[in-house]
């Protein structure tokens, strides 16, 4: 019997990375989730992974093992005013871990890598009706530019050493989503479930917006079968086709859960347009879960079980 591959995946603690490993895992992977702390809740939905506690802001652990494929999923996303530091801080926790990674992949060198970048390196005025691979990302937070940042340096430190994909990803929700110190905002989606489930409203901001909607158990079959190809050679926004405002998602959600209602409150802050994805058509059929199947599984297990 063939040995499976091994997939390393950083960030794996969180919502995204854990997400990421349990569906390599479910594809017969052997998953080394690394992260600074597992909560008892992710460490037991992982049990079936090599979970790795590290810190990466400096050096990669020299007794790391090799893989065929790293994906640095590492991200913080909270804001720099929110966690007291500066912006020049925040920039520094976010680019000094995947500089370790990509020291850690020129020695190793795994068959691909893969940085996980997000649709949050665009700003709100970019694209027109929708972010495009052809739209140039002008965000200039420190989260948008260590993101922006590391799409750059991931292909420049890898180049004849491994496969370089830079991915991102738009707007996701999924199962087991919850707030932590490095991600302390939450999804819309997952906002809503908590008010239905609480017998609250679900907020809807006044202008609506237009969202590309992923749900997270959706992304590693695709991400498999994108890192063994080539790389694109530009970043790739991989993200499903389902674009949807944010009336019809809370509302589906309200549908499902007896009593709930939605309410419209101004907008805080204007939202970027949605990210179309990038041709994916090289990977052949590629599955999205439609919003409202996914709506009905999270309703179901996080709201009325």
């Amino acid at each position: 019997m063939r040995e499976p591959q091994t997939v390393l995946i950083t960030g794996a603690g969180g919502f995204v990375g854990s997400a990421l490993a349990e569906g390599f895992a479910a594809l017969g992977w052997r998953v080394m989730a690394v992260d600074r702390a597992f909560d008892e809740a992710t460490g037991q939905r992982l049990a079936g992974c090599d979970l790795v506690t590290a810190e990466l802001g400096d050096i990669v652990p020299g007794d790391l093992p090799t893989a065929a494929l790293v994906i640095h999923a590492a991200a913080i996303t909270t804001p720099a005013a929110d966690l007291g530091w500066t912006p020049a801080a925040h920039v520094a926790a976010n680019t000094r871990p995947l500089v370790s990674m990509l020291e850690y992949a020129a020695r190793t060198r795994p068959a691909a890598f893969v940085f996980v970048s997000s649709s949050g390196v665009f700003a709100a005025g970019d694209g027109h009706t929708e972010l495009t691979d052809a739209d140039l990302p002008t965000g200039h937070s420190p989260y948008a530019s260590a993101k922006r940042a590391g799409e750059l340096l991931t292909v420049a430190a890898l180049e004849g050493l491994a496969a370089a994909h830079v991915i991102r990803l738009g707007y996701l929700y999924g199962p087991h989503e919850t707030a932590r110190p490095s991600r302390s905002r939450t999804s819309a989606v997952a906002r809503w479930l908590a008010a239905a489930r609480d017998g609250q409203p679900l907020v809807v901001p006044s202008d609506d917006p237009l969202r590309d909607w992923t749900f997270t158990p959706d992304l590693a079959p695709v991400l498999a079968r994108l890192a063994a190809l080539p790389p694109a050679g530009r970043p790739v926004h991989l993200c499903s086709p389902h674009m949807l405002r944010d009336s019809a998602m809370a509302g589906g959600i309200a549908a499902l859960v007896p009593g709930a209602k939605c309410v419209t409150e101004p907008a805080a802050v204007p939202a970027k347009p949605p990210m179309r994805a990038s041709d994916l058509s090289r990977l052949g059929a590629v599955r999205w879960t439609a919003p409202d199947a996914a709506l009905a599984r999270l309703v179901g297990t996080e709201v009325t079980a």
